[in-house]
Order: structure tokens, then sequence, then C-alpha cells
């Protein structure tokens, strides 16, 4: 027989996982609503661009946006010009490790 709290327990879980699947159906279906937007929108730009095919024009090419990426690698030179040099540290030579002598161990005495 079970006891009072075991039964509670149960049926807060029971609960739990309703909720739990609950919201997983929610996400399901709001990604599934996102996925066939986008979808509508990538039919809708084709078709726009197999008209303008079937009717003898040429499909501009979309241009690209690399023209900010200099704009800000200048800033970023500037800013490392302005800062001041710092002093070269030496680098950490690592000792080489002495060879172990292989055989037999010698005798304790």
């Amino acid at each position: 027989m079970a006891s009072s709290i075991q039964l509670e327990m149960q049926r807060q879980l029971k609960e739990q996982k309703k909720l739990d699947r609950q919201k997983e159906q929610e996400a399901w279906a709001k990604a599934e609503a996102e996925a066939l937007a986008g979808k509508k929108a990538s039919d809708e730009r084709i078709a726009k661009k197999m008209k303008i095919i079937e009717s003898g024009g040429v499909v501009p090419n979309p241009k690209p946006k690399k023209e900010e990426a200099p704009k800000k690698a200048k800033v970023v030179e500037e800013v490392k010009a302005k800062e001041p040099k710092k002093e070269a540290t030496k680098k950490k030579v690592a000792k080489k490790k002495v060879a172990k002598k292989k055989g037999r161990p010698a005798k304790k005495k």
C-alpha cells in the first residue's frame, strides 16, 4: 500500500509531465509554423525569379554586404596604433629531461 506522500508525489509528477508535453507540442507547432513561413517566402522569391527568367530577362544578383567589414578593420588598426608598446618578455625554455637508465635496479645494501 502506497503512502499518501508517495501518491501525492506521483500525482505531481503526472501533472508536471502533462505540462511538459503540452509545452513541447507548442514549441513544435511554433517551429513548424516558422519553417512553413520560411518555405513560403522562399517559394515566392523563386517564383518571382522564374517569372523574370521566362520573360527573357536576367535576374540581378544581390549586392554583397562586405563594404562594412573594411571600415571596422580600420578602426581597430587605429586603436592598436594608440596603445603603448609593452616590453618583450623572455620566453621560458623547457629544460631537457635526463633519460632514465634502463636495466635491473641496483641492489639495496
